[in-house]
């Protein structure tokens, strides 16, 4: 009997490989869409007994008979319920024991991914990942430096209240021809001279006639200690990389000035140049792919591009000139008070062509259109669509609340009409 049914499945299987490719997207579609219907309004009645009997079609009869709704329970007992358990944490997702073959258990195992756990799609994107490993830096940072200010062995100098004098001795022509002068130092510069200190005997001994591979990796591994004691785990790091060879002190020695360079940088600043070098690289993915479908697209994608952007530059053009009638009539009632109108055109080299097709990335990053309400709106559904996601973010416009912010700033919540309105509120000029 099982066998029976086994042949029933296959012959089902190969029926539907051999159907055309349209029909076929179009029952894979639909049963899809069943399957995640049934799921969706299981879990609206929590998974309740009786909730696939309650299921009515559009004549307000019930979809399925009694024992077809005992089925369906059944399976959504023992297939659904263990994706949507989130009481479990960690440890290997709840599988179920498959049972005996049949042509519908063939058809109604679960994939893969159905047996894992559950991934929240909003939680899959480039931004958010980006902002956790931000913010955890940072988190290390203030700890590694509250460490070092509070615990560490360099507290001693931070907590002095006063500078140290130190000993200097200066030269005089008289005996005993040297003077000793005490010279103010502040207790905070003493870190700083320690780790100058061990560098340079460092580099000394790392390269030259008196090289030692034994002193570097020593002193590599001293000056790491010190710096990430000092409350630098970046710089530490970068020093401890100089343990496995010459190329690699140079390439950590050489990213520690670099830092140390950028650490003089405002805080703002730097925010604004990490984020830019983050959105560049998002932009150059974009970019790459726009590039290669103006050089690479076949001829019929290029002559419906080539249209659609033709018509986009005949749109533009024609609110310029709505916009420059609006300026004319405006400006007689200005004029007699010496002043002149100048409303914000859209720039003409601003306008995507075909063969600018890279300008498109400027048109959808434009704050008064992605930062109004109804933009958010329109695009919310599609958080949970990560390819889609991917494609958003890679056009650096925000999804998360934490980019939302920082782009958008004072206009996060306001309609379209508010954000715009900066956008086109006249100049208003004195008439020369």
């Amino acid at each position: 009997m099982e066998q029976k049914e086994l042949n029933i499945a296959l012959e089902y299987l190969e029926k539907l490989a051999n159907e055309d490719p349209e029909i076929l997207r179009k029952k894979l579609y639909e049963s899809m869409s069943s399957i995640s219907f049934l799921i969706l309004e299981a879990k609206k009645a929590k998974f309740k007994k009786g909730w696939a009997s309650a299921l009515v079609d559009r004549h307000g009869g019930p979809i399925f008979d009694k024992e077809e709704s005992k089925v369906l329970e059944e399976l959504a007992q023992q297939y659904i319920v263990p994706i949507f358990n989130e009481g479990q944490k960690g440890g290997a997702p709840i599988v179920p024991p498959l049972k005996e073959s049949s042509a519908s258990s063939i058809l109604q195992q679960p994939t893969l991914a159905m047996q894992g756990l559950a991934i929240d799609p909003e939680q899959i994107s480039l931004d958010k990942t980006f902002w956790k490993i931000r913010d955890f830096l940072k988190s290390v940072d203030a700890q590694v430096k509250s460490f070092s200010r509070e615990l560490g062995p360099f507290r001693f100098f931070y907590n002095m209240k006063g500078d140290v004098n130190v000993p200097f001795p200066v030269p005089i022509p008289v005996p005993p021809f040297v003077s000793v002068v005490l010279v103010p130092v502040n207790p905070r510069a003493f870190p700083i001279l320690i780790t100058f200190v061990i560098e340079i005997i460092r580099i000394i001994y790392s390269f030259g006639p008196q090289s030692s591979d034994t002193t570097r990796k020593y002193l590599s591994l001293v000056l790491g200690l010190v710096d990430i004691l000092k409350g630098d785990w970046k710089q530490g790091i970068l020093s401890l990389i100089g343990y496995f060879g010459h190329s690699q002190l140079v390439a950590g020695l050489t990213t520690k000035v670099v830092i140390n360079i950028l650490e003089l940088v405002a805080p703002d600043i730097q925010e604004k140049m990490v984020m830019g070098i983050y959105q560049s690289g998002k932009s150059m993915v974009i970019g790459f792919l726009l590039w290669g479908f103006a050089n690479f697209a076949p001829q019929f994608a290029r002559i419906i591009a080539r249209k659609q952007f033709d018509e986009l530059k005949l749109l533009v053009d024609k609110a310029n000139g709505d916009i420059e009638k609006v300026e004319q009539s405006m400006q007689s009632s200005v004029a007699p008070l010496g002043l002149k109108l100048k409303f914000n055109e859209i720039p003409e080299g601003f306008i995507p062509t075909f063969d600018d097709i890279q300008n498109i990335q400027a048109i959808v990053r434009q704050p008064a259109i992605y930062c109004s309400t109804e933009f958010q709106e329109i695009i919310e559904p599609l958080h949970k669509m990560p390819p889609m996601r991917l494609i958003l973010e890679l056009m650096n416009i925000p999804t998360d609340p934490q980019t939302l912010q920082y782009e958008c700033k004072d206009n996060v919540g306001k309609s379209l009409e508010n954000t715009i309105e900066n956008a086109v509120m006249p100049q208003v000029l004195p008439n020369p």
